[in-house]
């Protein structure tokens, strides 16, 4: 990922930093439940975020954590474990 995965680094901060100073934005933000609709509110923010290069971006920095970074930010997603479970029985293994 190397430059790529620095350069959405970079636009995620700074997007998160606009958003922050955005009453509106900061609503559409806590509101989004997709990744559509994160990548959404950073358009309105001015930033170009792919919803797919944003779940990957995140998933990615999942397998480079140590493993008791990974569960700590992963349950940072606050997912219940009916959430958990229906979400993994619906997981796509290939489009």
């Amino acid at each position: 990922m190397g430059s790529t995965s620095n350069d959405l680094s970079t636009a995620i901060q700074q997007m998160l930093e606009t958003v922050a100073q955005n009453d509106e934005l900061k609503r559409g933000l806590r509101m989004a439940t997709t990744a559509a609709a994160v990548s959404e509110v950073a358009a309105k923010a001015g930033f170009e975020i792919a919803p797919g290069a944003l779940v990957k971006h995140y998933a990615q920095r999942l397998l480079e954590a140590s493993d008791a970074t990974a569960v700590h930010n992963f349950d940072l997603c606050s997912w219940d474990a009916g959430e958990l479970l229906w979400a993994m029985n619906n997981w796509r293994v290939q489009d």
